[in-house]
């Protein structure tokens, strides 16, 4: 067995314990997701919430396909490029 085999197979078995705990992991999302509210005042609810909803549409999808590894990003989650088409801020090397 080659180590692509293997890594196909940890995948396989990372997706199915994910979806075999979604309900686990969606609470605690949620509970992660109550207390960085609760802890922020509500400043970064939006963002918070933006976070949750993510998380949950990666649940769901693997639910549905199956075959997605955590550490697949959907095409849409990529980091927006500003204005000026470059990198966002705080994204970057820093600037001399």
């Amino acid at each position: 067995m080659g180590i692509a085999d293997r890594l196909n197979e940890l995948k396989s078995k990372a997706v199915d314990a994910t979806v075999e705990h979604s309900d686990k992991i969606q609470g605690a999302v949620e509970k992660v997701a109550s207390t960085a509210n609760e802890r922020t005042g509500g400043k970064y609810h939006e963002r918070i919430e933006q976070a949750g909803a993510k998380a949950g549409s990666l649940l769901d999808s693997l639910k549905a396909s199956g075959d997605a590894s955590p550490g697949d990003a959907p095409a849409g989650d990529a980091p927006p490029a500003d204005a000026e088409g470059g990198v966002p801020s705080g994204q970057g090397p820093a600037a001399p």
